[in-house]
Order: structure tokens, then sequence, then C-alpha cells
């Protein structure tokens, strides 16, 4: 969102400097994303041309006498189009042209002494393409002012939650709440109808709003300066005096607006979907083909806009156009959204459609730009026609204010909160002490809930003045005992591996655990549709996947939970070991692995717990899965404390 300061100052009472203004824009959430210094544009001057002769040594070139409104100077032009009495723009010396390191110097051009340089709108960079003679002025400009508004341009990034900033009065009035300035009195005129509209307004949806003012006998014309001048250093080319109103309302108060050429619209405006296989020319000169998600402007005859989009070519104002129908309208986000996606166009109308506009503005916009129309390009107006609703549910939000020192971690009185509220908009009654039942403005749909207002008295309360809370210096030690068993399982030639905490009921049952186990009320497969009771069948399934894909000899384990019918779950370490113990080189001779290495690794891991082995008993394994002779648990002070052995040939065949 571009605009200039002097636009800003427009809508804001402030002594503050740029710099302090654009701080505080950023910490109110507004970040400045750029600060354009045009004070290198006060070169461009308004001049004019007082005599053409041809230039003595050159044929293509001529000698002008050039008034730059405070002396005569000699400058060598090329151009062909340059003439006796016309206006144009003067690059006096030093001055830089813009998008470009050119710079302009007192030189001989063919012997002949040149004290300046008379620019073509392409070398202003006011267009693209390449322009063939100089640019040349209408009486409106005054000679030796400066061409370019000089004017410090702030460019901001807005949130999509905030449609409303999307506005200058919306940045102003955001402004105004933090004690910066203060938010000037908005007068919004009266219009008094002569005459009566030709053209009617209709919605099909029945959630559209279309509101519109027949204006006759305007005179369209070029755009005074102040107006190009606003518009340009923003980046916005310049149309007519009619055009230009709409874009100023909508730059200035986020309100998009259209004006159709009233003489090429038959009877009514209609709101209302496409049908499919619909067609029409856009202002952009390009033809789009529509269906019935999408919302159009249409009368009996022609298509003359995408609604919240762009204008068709059919109706399109000119310099010949003396009657207008100004167009207001209120517009589904999604809906428009979702159009200006799928016709891949994106509009200065379309972003603010998209992120809201406030409908308490609808009528209040139209009448101030009828008003300006007026006032530049003359006429008479109808009274207002409208069709649709334009209620909108009030949005009320029962606030305790205590909650914004509490949650916000600031120190903001009472006081301090109703006026940073009642300054954004919002109004307050103040039920109980403590608690306020707040009215949302039209303007701010995305404050819904408490939450939306601490952070807004926040916002402009400054986050600066969050109170510092110092983080617990009490660090907890991390236990690390898992880690370092994992090391020493790994240093025994062992590979850790994950597998799911799941398992199906008929492995369980086949490895022998049939009571106490979790069944799983909502499993993603009937595999896994229990909590698993031990980790071995799970390994034993990777050991089988490994075998498949060829590899023979095998040492994993893993550290988990199992879960066994009791209230919380325990922590297990488990094993496997297939194929030979060592591979084979000229020190050792290959060897199957056996149940003694089996009973080595649960030894070692015991002892990394300090159990004295020597205390420990052994006896027959007594899990099913083993094998009962080549099997045992270790029980320390008559607590088993872990299992060993070769699997039992059944579980194996398995």
């Amino acid at each position: 969102m571009k605009f200039t300061l002097s636009w800003l100052l427009e809508h804001l009472e402030t002594n503050a400097s740029l710099e302090e203004i654009t701080d505080k824009l950023t910490h109110i959430g507004l970040e400045v994303e750029d600060v354009i210094d045009n004070t290198k544009l006060a070169g461009f001057i308004v001049a004019k041309v007082l005599e053409v002769a041809p230039h003595p040594n050159a044929d293509k070139l001529k000698l002008c006498k050039v008034n730059d409104g405070s002396k005569i100077l000699q400058i060598v032009c090329g151009a062909n189009n340059v003439r006796e009495g016309m206006k144009t723009v003067l690059a006096s010396l030093g001055s830089t042209l813009p998008e470009s390191d050119f710079t302009i110097k007192s030189t001989k051009i063919r012997g002949v002494l040149s004290e300046g340089m008379l620019c073509s709108a392409s070398e202003l960079a006011l267009v693209q393409e390449e322009s063939e003679g100089i640019i040349e002025l209408s009486d409106d400009y005054k000679v030796g002012d400066k061409f370019f508004n000089c004017d410090h341009v702030i460019d901001i990034n807005v949130t999509p939650n905030r449609g409303d900033c999307l506005g200058i009065y919306g940045i102003a009035r955001d402004l105004a709440a933090t004690g910066i300035g203060t938010l000037k009195t908005l007068s919004i005129p009266q219009l008094t109808s002569s005459i009566s509209s030709p053209i009617g307004v209709e919605v099909s949806d029945g959630e559209s709003f279309i509101s519109g003012i027949y204006i006759a006998n305007v005179k369209n014309q070029e755009s005074p300066k102040w107006l190009k001048d606003k518009l340009e250093s923003i980046g916005m080319r310049s149309i007519s005096t009619i055009v230009d109103i709409t874009n100023y309302i909508m730059i200035s108060f986020n309100r998009p607006m259209h004006a159709f050429d009233a003489n090429k619209v038959d009877g009514k405006l209609t709101i209302r979907k496409a049908n499919d296989g619909e067609s029409f020319f856009a202002l952009n000169g390009k033809e789009y083909l529509l269906d019935n998600n999408i919302n159009i402007y249409s009368d009996s005859k022609n298509i003359h806009g995408v609604a919240g989009i762009i204008g068709g070519k059919c109706s399109e104002c000119t310099l010949e156009t003396t009657n207008i129908f100004l167009e207001l309208a209120l517009l589904d986000p999604i809906s428009i959204a979702k159009s200006a996606r799928q016709l891949s166009i994106s509009t200065d109308a379309s972003y603010r459609f998209a992120r809201s506009v406030d409908p308490g503005f609808t009528l209040d916009g139209l009448n101030l730009a009828a008003k300006m129309i007026l006032d530049l390009c003359g006429g008479e107006t109808s009274s207002v026609v409208s069709a649709g609703s334009l209620d909108r549910a009030d949005t009320k939000v029962n606030f305790n204010y205590q909650d914004v020192n509490k949650l916000g971690s600031v120190s903001v009185s009472p006081d301090e909160m109703f006026d940073i509220l009642t300054k954004l908009g919002f109004s307050i009654d103040k039920k109980t002490e403590g608690n306020w039942n707040v009215q949302v403005p039209s303007w701010r749909p995305d404050v819904t809930i408490p939450a939306d207002l601490i952070e807004e008295v926040t916002r402009i309360y400054g986050y600066d003045k969050i109170k510092e809370e110092p983080l617990p210096n009490n660090v907890e030690e991390v236990d690390s005992t898992y880690d370092n068993l994992r090391i020493l399982m790994t240093n025994r030639g062992f590979h850790e591996v994950l597998t799911w905490s799941f398992m199906s009921e008929s492995t369980a049952e086949r490895f022998g655990y049939s009571n106490k186990l979790f069944i799983i009320d909502n499993p993603f497969n009937n595999n896994f549709n229990i909590m698993r009771p031990s980790i071995i069948p799970n390994l034993l399934q990777v050991t089988a996947d490994n075998i498949a894909h060829g590899t023979s000899d095998l040492a994993i384990f893993e550290i988990g939970p199992i879960y066994n019918g009791e209230a919380q779950s325990k922590h297990v370490l488990s094993g496997i070991r297939t194929g030979n113990n060592l591979p084979r080189n000229h020190y050792n001779t290959d060897r199957k692995v056996d149940v003694f290495d089996a009973k080595a690794d649960l030894i070692t891991a015991l002892e990394f717990f300090n159990i004295n082995c020597d205390n420990l008993t052994i006896e027959r394994a007594k899990k099913e899965y083993y094998h009962p002779g080549k099997s045992g648990t270790l029980s320390f002070r008559s607590k088993i404390v872990g299992y060993f052995g070769e699997l039992h040939p059944r579980c194996g065949s398995r």
C-alpha cells in the first residue's frame, strides 16, 4: 500500500516528522517496507518554449529558447513535435533521469551549448514504450512549477485482515489512536438531486448490494495537476478526471467504485451470475470466458464488467463521455477472490474487495465521489438508486479489560484502554466494573473475540512496552541414560530400529499374550488394533524383512514402551541377533549366533545399570516364544530383570 506523506496529512493533524510517523507505523503492525524520496526529482521543471530555430550544424536538431520561470535557457532538442508556445518538461542542470544514472550537464551539441534537456514521456519513466516526441503539457501547468510531486512516498505491508488500512483514512485512524496526531473530521456532502436516473439497479443473488448515482452533462477531461500528481506519485496512471476520482476515493477510503458511460447502458444494471460460455471484453483489452461461478454487471444487451474486479470495454468512460452512472457495491469477499484467481485478473479493486470493504461507508463514498465529479466536471445528479440489503449483523464482544494487563504483560490503565478503543472506532458500554460490552465498527470484521481486543489495545499501546520476563535459570538436567544405553548396544554391533507401538491381536496371541491387552477403538487397520505388549514380535518382522532382502547377518535393538495391562507403560530394551556373530576373516571363522551371545548382551546391559551380576539367579524362561531348553530368565533379588534365549521354532516358522 503506497501513499504520500502529504496525502496522509490531509487526514491526520500532526507535527510528527516523517521518521516518527514511519517508526510508529511499523510499531503498530503496519510495517513500512520502503520510503521513497522524490526530492531528487525536483530538477524537472514545467517550461515554455519561446522560440524554435534550426540548428546551424545539424539538420535534425533544433535550437530552442525556453523559459523555466526564472530565466531564459538555450536548449538543443531533436524532437519533431517541439514548437513555439508549447509547455513541456525541462530537465534542468544537475538532475538525473528517472530509472537512469544519466545526469544532465551543460554541454555543447554539434558546437552549440545546451543548458538542459526537454524530456519525452519515456525518458520520464511515465510510459514503458518509447515516445516519439517530447511531452506536451496542458495550460493547467504553471511555468516554473516542479513537474513531479516531490513528496515522500511511504510503502507499507498490510496484512490480509486489515482491509481498512488499504485506505489512507484507515491508516490515519490507527496513527491517531497512538497519540501521534489527531484524526481530521470527515465531511460528507449531502447532494441535491435535480434529475431522475434513467438507469436502475438490481441484484439477483440476494447477498450483494448495489447503489449508484446518475450524473448528466459532465465534461470529462484531463485531470487537474494536483489529482494527477497524487495518483502518479504512487504508481497509478492518470486516465481522465472521472476515472481518476474513482481511484482517488479508493486509495483514500478503501472504497472501490466504477463509473459507466451511461449512454452505453441499456435501462437496468444488474448483478447476476454469468451463464456458462458467456464472454466479455474488459478494460485491459482482453476477452474473458465466464461461467456461472462469476458475478457480473449486465444490462439486457451487454456484460459491463466482472463485479468487484474489472469493468467492460463496452461502457468505458472516455473524454467524449457526457453522462455517467457512478456505481458502488458491496460484494462477497470470498466470491471476489475466487473469481479473480479463476480469471487470472489482479486489480486494485479485487485486492480490496477480497480483504473486505466497509459496508458503513458505501453511500458516503458514493456522495464524496459524486461531489468531486460535480466540482471538477460539472453536471447535475439524480438521487441514489440502490438494490439489495446494506444491513450487516453488528458484532459485539463481551470484554474483560483486566485481561489486557494479565495476558498482554503490560500496564495499561482502564482510561487508556477506553481512549485507544474509542479512537479506533469501537463503541464501549461500561456494563460493570472490569467488564465492557464493545461494539465493533463496520470496517473491522476481523475483530470477533476478546483476544482481538486485547491485541488492539496492546498493539496501539506498544509491543515495545511489554514487560520483560526473564527465563528461569533452574535448568533441568537431561536424563541421558537411554542415549548412553544406545551407545553401549551400538558398540556391541547392534543397529537401532524404531517400530510401531501397535500390533495385531492375533500376533500378540501367537506370542502368548492374550490377557490384559489394550484394544484400540479406532485402529487405522486390523494389523494394528492393539498396543504392543512386547517389542520382540515387531523386531522379528524387521528381521524377516531384512532376510527377504538378502541380509541374513543382523543384530538390531529397540528401546521403547510396552503395554501389558498396567496403568503405566514401561520402557524396555529388546534385541535380536541372527546369522553369523562375526564376519569371516583371517583371524575369525564365521560362527552362528547362539543363546550365549544373547546372555552376554543381556548381562552387559544389566551391568550398565550397576546391577551386580554375581547375585543374579537363572531360571527357565517363562515366555512361550522362547525355546524351552535354550533360554533363561535372570532375576535380581527375586525380581525378574530380563530374558534371553533362542526363539521357539513354532514362532520362528511363522
